[in-house]
C-alpha cells in the first residue's frame, strides 16, 4: 500500500509547480526527507520541478533513476488553484509546499458521522481542509507519535525509532530556539 503525496514549489509570481511522490508520503517519510535533504530554494525547486517519484530519498537523481514512471511535472497558477486541486485528489494524502524558504504542509480534518441508509446504519466521512501549516512543527508532533507506536510494537522497529528520535528531538530544539529569539526580540 502506498502513502501518496505531492512536493511543490512557489516561485516568486505565485506560480507553483509539483512533483509526485508515491510512497512513504506521511510527515516521517517524505516529510522528513525534505526537511533533512531539499531545505534549501535550489534544491526545493529542483524536486518540486522533477515530476514523477516512485520513492523519495536524499539523493534525487538516484530517486528518479529508480522510478517507474517518468512523467512531467503540474503546474498551477497560484495557492488556490493549487489548494482546490489537492483537495479534488483524495489518494493525495499529503501535499508539500515551499513558500518563504520554508516547506509547509496541507492539512484535513475528518470526521466521522453515522447515517442511517433505510436499513442499518453506514459511517461517512467529512473532510475540512484546513489549508497548510509549517512541516517542521507538525514533523515534531507526528514524530513523537510514530516513535511511540514503534516502541510500544516489535524491536525490529527499535533502531527506526532511535534513529527517528534523533531527528524529532533537533527540530524540536531548533524550534523552540526560534521561538525563544521571537520572545526576545519582543
Amino acid at each position: 500500500m502506498s502513502t501518496n503525496s505531492v512536493v511543490a514549489y512557489m516561485r516568486e509570481d505565485g506560480t507553483i509547480v509539483s512533483s509526485y511522490v508515491h510512497y512513504d508520503g506521511y510527515e516521517t517519510g517524505v516529510g522528513m526527507t525534505l526537511l533533512e535533504y531539499y531545505s534549501t530554494e535550489e534544491r526545493a525547486l529542483a524536486v518540486s520541478t522533477a515530476g514523477y517519484f516512485s520513492s523519495l530519498g536524499e539523493d534525487m537523481e538516484l530517486s528518479l533513476g529508480k522510478s517507474v514512471h517518468t512523467e512531467k511535472s503540474d503546474e498551477f497558477e497560484g495557492i488556490i488553484e493549487f489548494g482546490e486541486w489537492l483537495k479534488e485528489n483524495s489518494h493525495l494524502e499529503f501535499g508539500y509546499l515551499f513558500h518563504d524558504g520554508k516547506w509547509m504542509v496541507s492539512s484535513w480534518s475528518t470526521t466521522e458521522k453515522k447515517v442511517h441508509n433505510g436499513t442499518c446504519f453506514d459511517v461517512e466521512f467529512d473532510s475540512t481542509w484546513n489549508g497548510f501549516e509549517e512541516l517542521s512543527v507538525r514533523f515534531v508532533r507526528e514524530g513523537r507519535k510514530t516513535i511511540e507506536r514503534f516502541r510500544s510494537m516489535d524491536s525490529e522497529y527499535e533502531d527506526y525509532a532511535d534513529i527517528l528520535e534523533e531527528v524529532v528531538d533537533r527540530y524540536h530544539r531548533t524550534g523552540m530556539a526560534e521561538v525563544a529569539r521571537e520572545v526576545m526580540a519582543a
